[in-house]
């Protein structure tokens, strides 16, 4: 076989691969889009003296560069007054695994505070937030006492 036969051959074998990569990519990335829920499990919150700390699971098949949690107080003037930032802006949580995150906050202000998710961004940089129809599980830390 010739040089130029040989390349042929390897072409005419990549091109149905890249024809197949082409219209797959959409779906695969739809799926993750269209998951029909919450892509973020919240396992569970539990807090200290000075610290929350939220564990998770990424529930689809692609991985999680950005995430951002909605702690806030009940109370909405304590919330105004006393913000808790629950952010990770360049994280990078892979589908499937559990992790957890500690946000700091601010001590005696309150007695419990939710927890819910407010923003994901994928590593594609497809960005989900809740909305009506598909909302994320919210949990209810209790802070323990000042001393």
């Amino acid at each position: 076989m010739s040089v130029t036969g040989g390349m042929i051959w390897g072409v005419s074998k990549a091109v149905p691969f890249v024809i197949l990569t082409l219209f797959l990519s959409p779906l695969l990335s739809s799926e993750v889009r269209d998951t029909g829920g919450c892509p973020v499990l919240l396992v569970s919150a539990t807090a200290d003296s000075d610290a929350i700390a939220v564990t998770f699971r990424d529930m689809t098949k692609m991985p999680i560069r950005r995430l951002e949690f909605s702690c806030k107080w009940p109370d909405a003037r304590a919330d105004k007054a006393h913000p808790t930032r629950c952010y990770e802006p360049n994280g990078s949580f892979m589908p499937r695994d559990e992790y957890t995150l500690r946000y700091s906050y601010q001590r005696a202000v309150g007695r419990r505070m939710l927890v819910s998710v407010k923003s994901v961004t994928f590593s594609d940089g497809h960005m989900w937030k809740p909305s009506k129809r598909v909302s994320c599980r919210v949990l209810t830390v209790r802070l323990p006492r000042a001393r």
